[in-house]
């Protein structure tokens, strides 16, 4: 009976909130699903003796979480088409906003229940309530930057830092607390050498390096910043003159630019965004 009307509140959502969902907003959702599932199975085989009792609270929990984060993710889909959409309604907006902040609520409240319940299983419980909530309000913090952004009539400089390190802060503690989460379970599981081991291990060490990439991008990113302000010049009004051309990043015209070493000018906050994900010249790929 409770999964038949969670299925029906689930339909109920879909449609209310993001009325068609697109083929790839579908394709990630079952995606995502499937991962979840398959995770879920093996944390099952690893913990739990084959008792019903617990068999049962583990399946309702993850039940809940899971749904909860398939939304989550769906709103976080939603979020990435809409800010690329001209003239979106302030509907659809207000729609995703209330969704983000109805299971950041819920969230909360079950890890509240969680603490009131189960104390003796907390740490393994609360972990899927700490990921979804920094999960949720990573999506809630980008959104409402983009809507400060795009109320303003005059260009926001900080936007781009604000919204680096909204995603660095947070991914970077979902993949802690899932590496934590990890070397939890080995150390309940024990090391047996058998199939879940296996499966845990490769989870664990997918999880480390991209814990390693985000901190080495994060460093460099930190270098070519620094780089800038310092090594970097400011164009002058003659050699923008000379150099006669675009931004190639937002191919925009230029007032003011940094001027590269290997003499590629661009608008300071377009290479400011660039230098966020790359550590290269946008039009030469010159290390910087």
């Amino acid at each position: 009976m409770a999964y038949c009307f969670l299925f029906l509140l689930g339909r109920f959502t879909l449609k209310f909130f993001f009325g068609e969902l697109r083929v790839i907003e579908s394709q990630h959702m079952y995606d995502r699903l499937l991962n979840f599932l398959l995770f879920k199975v093996v944390f099952v085989g690893a913990i739990l003796e084959p008792k019903w009792e617990e068999l049962l609270i583990w399946t309702s929990w993850f039940t809940i979480l899971g749904f909860l984060r398939i939304f989550s993710m769906l709103c976080r889909d939603r979020f990435e088409y809409l800010t690329f959409s001209p003239n979106t309604p302030v509907q659809a907006h207000l729609r995703i906003l209330v969704l983000l902040i109805l299971i950041l609520l819920s969230d909360i409240f079950w890890f509240i229940m969680c603490i009131s319940i189960f104390r003796s299983m907390l740490l393994l419980l609360t972990f899927e309530c700490f990921t979804l909530f920094l999960d949720t309000v990573q999506t809630l913090i980008k959104y409402l930057i983009h809507l400060r952004d795009i109320t303003r009539q005059s260009v926001w400089e900080s936007r781009g830092i604000l919204l680096y390190y909204t995603e660095f802060v947070t991914d970077t503690l979902i993949l802690v607390a899932t590496l934590g989460h990890y070397l939890h379970i080995m150390l309940l599981h024990g090391i047996s050498f058998t199939l879940i081991d296996a499966v845990l291990f490769l989870n664990m060490r997918s999880v480390f390096n991209n814990l390693r990439k985000k901190i080495v991008a994060y460093c460099n990113y930190r270098q070519a910043i620094s780089n800038m302000q310092t090594q970097y010049p400011n164009a002058t009004d003659i050699e923008l003159k000379e150099y006669n051309d675009d931004c190639a990043i937002c191919r925009d015209s230029m007032d003011k630019a940094k001027k590269l070493p290997c003499g590629h000018m661009f608008h300071l906050t377009c290479l400011r965004s660039w230098l966020e994900h790359h550590s290269s010249c946008p039009t030469c790929r010159r290390s910087l």
